[in-house]
């Protein structure tokens, strides 16, 4: 090969490289902050709900056994759905957490989806199927289990025609609990959703968009729940689902993650 012909290749090749090699980044990529967004890597409820060492799922409430095991991993036909997901049917009498830590603090932007599908809200309370993102800064019940650790604070409730359900925003501050902002409503029971929330951490709000197959996307976006007297986290560690004592509700949840 000619002096000439040696430099073209050579100018190829380094311009492969800087395209196809290691120094090339993908234009607005982020570092994955969960894992097993999908449930596959777990192989049974009993795995789920354990908290181990590593990064990964756990029942974090702990609220005696029979609360912990209402955690379940389904590979059932749900809605067309056949994959491995979590299950969590609700009580009136526990509390049931479904949490997983981010690898990392998250304090700026974020966003996060999932797929859900509940099958019920109970009558009583009217509110379940409760997500959660927030931080695990109060001792003793773990992540996102007090309103001071909260700051994205969805839930459903049913809507006024039997069948429907509303998904809404607790916004807290004097309101408490009691007041809530609507998100989307006449959603399907029994019919799966994608849920995706961009969270403003520093300017404590995030926008929530609900879309499914053959429906039109909604959206909103609401403040940063705050407990009474205090603002919201401002770091966010975990993210949960959760069916209450005083919310309970049977719900499933799947692929987790980053849009």
């Amino acid at each position: 090969m000619g002096a000439a012909a040696l430099a073209g290749a050579l100018a190829l090749s380094i311009g492969a490289l800087l395209v196809d090699g290691p120094q090339a980044a993908v234009p607005g990529a982020q570092a994955a902050i969960l894992v097993d967004g999908d449930f596959s890597g777990s192989s049974s409820g009993k795995q789920l709900r354990a908290e181990g060492k590593a990064p990964g799922w756990f029942e974090s409430r702990r609220d005696k056994a029979a609360g912990r095991k209402r955690l379940m991993l389904s590979v059932k036909d749900v809605a067309g759905n056949t994959t491995p997901k979590a299950f969590i049917k609700g009580s009136a009498a526990y509390n049931t957490y479904l949490s997983q830590a981010f690898t990392q603090p998250q304090s700026g932007t974020l966003s996060l989806k999932w797929d859900i599908l509940v099958k019920e809200v109970g009558p009583q309370y009217n509110r379940s199927a409760f997500q959660m993102i927030g931080d695990d800064s109060a001792k003793g019940k773990g992540p996102n289990a007090t309103g001071t650790e909260r700051f994205v604070f969805l839930a459903y409730e049913n809507a006024a025609t039997k069948g429907k359900l509303n998904l809404f925003a607790f916004e807290g501050g004097d309101g408490g609990l009691n007041k809530r902002t609507l998100v989307a409503r006449d959603l399907d029971a029994g019919k799966w959703y994608t849920v995706r929330v961009d969270a403003d951490v520093a300017g404590r709000s995030y926008k929530v968009t609900v879309s499914g197959t053959g429906t039109a996307a909604q959206s909103a976006t609401v403040k940063a729940f705050a407990a009474k007297g205090k603002q919201p986290p401002s770091k966010l560690t975990h993210v949960s689902f959760a069916s209450w004592n005083d919310g309970p509700g049977a719900f499933y949840v799947d692929n987790v993650g980053q849009p």
